[in-house]
């Protein structure tokens, strides 16, 4: 449930620890709080809704320079999770299908515009027109699913059934008549992969991929054998006594291609790092700079922009109205997000073992909330000016505000932090905190005052102390907040 953060009294809890004007904070200062916001809601959400495990990382250019971990591993073992750990990241696996089809055209072995009858013969189905190109896009007619329930039973098919499964369906549409979006069409381009490279999609992912880019720890089936000791179960949704069920060891098998790849932060980091300097490189790496840039561009929207807009593999989404590129996972007992803003050399990591909490939601409060700022802080030049950092040595005046404030009994709790400016205060138990930011300016003693969006101002919070000086509470229209 949406809720403003002036209706639970828009907790501002620091301890002003001076009277005196404030220095507006540095980059650096302000960045460092709102990741500390960010890593409070995450926990608190998570452990509201009892996810065991879960990862999130920050990547700017080439460096991973925020990761957070939460929970264990498996409930039964209870190893922590590290940034290190292997998660299921389900459909972020399409990506590395779609480098590896787009890497086999670039050798001159695969042609993306061939019907794929080319390369799985008669197995590869009787409609006119579906090639690999359309497949990558999701617009091939192909159906979602196979013709088994095998996402409920984890018996998912082997080469033989799924090829069976792919000529023998008669609900195709028309090539790009529809996007519809294809777990079985990735699956049938593992097919391709193995006919077009004469290795299987593991070995080829492997070898053309992973090694390259020194992603060791990056599997391209589940390594159940490892679970809890470098490998996160998944749980699935909660039942009625609040328990959740542990996902059965198994294997994607001939489905690998569409969710069957196993990753970690820092080898996802890597991998992330990759898209952002190819893409101003001059040279190959993996694929060449133009194929990726290629992948990335909108291949297929509907008509009237009523349908997703898909690259080749890739996925595009919009967020404060910014182009995001990626994809998101979804498969038993794990959600996952890949997501980059490329402009900017700012992408999110995000993988949960829980499948009733949002991946993609969690992804859009980091990148809303601190986008902006670590481009500001990881992007500017090394030799920035000295002087001016200088002039901000004392720029955490307000710093003893920050903590979180909550009112017992109630889920009215709010993280305050530093701003460029004053304060900032996201709610805890928001379904969309970031779109619930609400930001103050420093008026004098305990005052702050509210700025609406249009930046006039509303009204004031009265943070209030005991009689050490210590902040114990916050005050706004009528409400009390106590800082815990």
């Amino acid at each position: 449930m949406t809720r403003s953060i002036l209706c639970l009294s828009t907790a501002l809890g620091l301890s002003l620890i001076a009277l005196m004007p404030a220095k507006a904070a540095s980059p650096e200062a302000v960045l460092e709080s709102k990741l500390r916001a960010i890593e409070t809601v995450l926990d608190t959400q998570l452990a509201h809704e009892a996810v065991p495990g879960a990862a999130f990382g920050i990547v700017a250019d080439q460096d991973l320079v925020w990761s957070h971990t939460f929970g264990v591993e498996d409930l039964g073992t209870r190893r922590a999770v590290s940034e290190d750990t292997a998660f299921s990241i389900c459909s972020i696996s399409k990506l590395f299908t779609g480098i590896a089809v787009m890497d086999l055209e670039e050798r001159g072995v695969l042609d993306i515009d061939a019907p794929i009858t080319a390369y799985l013969g008669d197995d590869g189905g009787t409609a006119d027109g579906v090639t690999v190109r359309n497949l990558l896009s999701h617009v091939s007619g192909l159906p979602r699913e196979g013709e088994t329930d095998f996402w409920f039973t984890n018996n998912f098919p082997d080469d033989a059934t799924l090829r069976a499964d792919i000529s023998g369906r008669t609900d195709w549409y028309q090539p790009y008549d529809h996007w519809q979006y294809s777990n079985l069409g990735m699956a049938a381009l593992g097919q391709v992969i193995q006919a077009a490279s004469g290795q299987s999609f593991h070995d080829y992912v492997d070898a053309r991929i992973l090694r390259p880019l020194n992603m060791g720890n990056t599997t391209t089936d589940m390594p159940f054998d490892k679970v809890g000791q470098g490998f996160a179960r998944g749980y699935y949704v909660r039942d009625s006594k609040g328990a959740r069920k542990p996902v059965e060891a198994h294997r994607f098998d001939a489905f690998a291609p569409a969710a069957g790849v196993a990753s970690s932060v820092n080898d996802l980091a890597k991998f992330m790092a990759w898209h952002f300097r190819l893409r101003d490189a001059d040279s190959e790496e993996v694929l060449k700079p133009d194929t990726l840039k290629t992948m990335q561009r909108v291949h297929w929207t509907g008509e009237d922009f009523d349908e997703p807009a898909w690259g080749l593999a890739y996925a595009t989404r919009r967020l404060d109205g910014k182009t995001l590129w990626g994809h998101g996972g979804y498969c038993p007992g794990t959600v996952a997000e890949f997501t980059m803003r490329n402009p900017d050399k700012v992408g999110v990591i995000v993988m949960a073992t829980a499948n009733d909490v949002s991946a993609g939601g969690m992804a859009r409060m980091i990148h809303s909330m601190v986008r902006d700022d670590v481009k500001a802080v990881h992007m500017k030049e090394a030799d920035a000016d000295s002087d001016d950092k200088a002039d901000r040595e004392d720029d955490t005046s307000f710093v003893a505000y920050e903590g979180v404030y909550s009112r017992p009994n109630y889920d009215w709790a709010v993280y305050v932090g530093l701003s460029s400016k004053g304060l900032f205060a996201v709610p805890l138990h928001d379904d969309r905190p970031h779109e619930n930011v609400e930001t103050f300016r420093h008026e004098e003693g305990d005052v702050f005052i509210r700025k609406r969006d249009n930046g006039s101002d509303a009204e004031p919070l009265r943070f209030e102390r005991d009689n050490t000086g210590r902040i114990v509470s916050v005050v706004s229209g009528g409400y009390r907040l106590m800082r815990e």
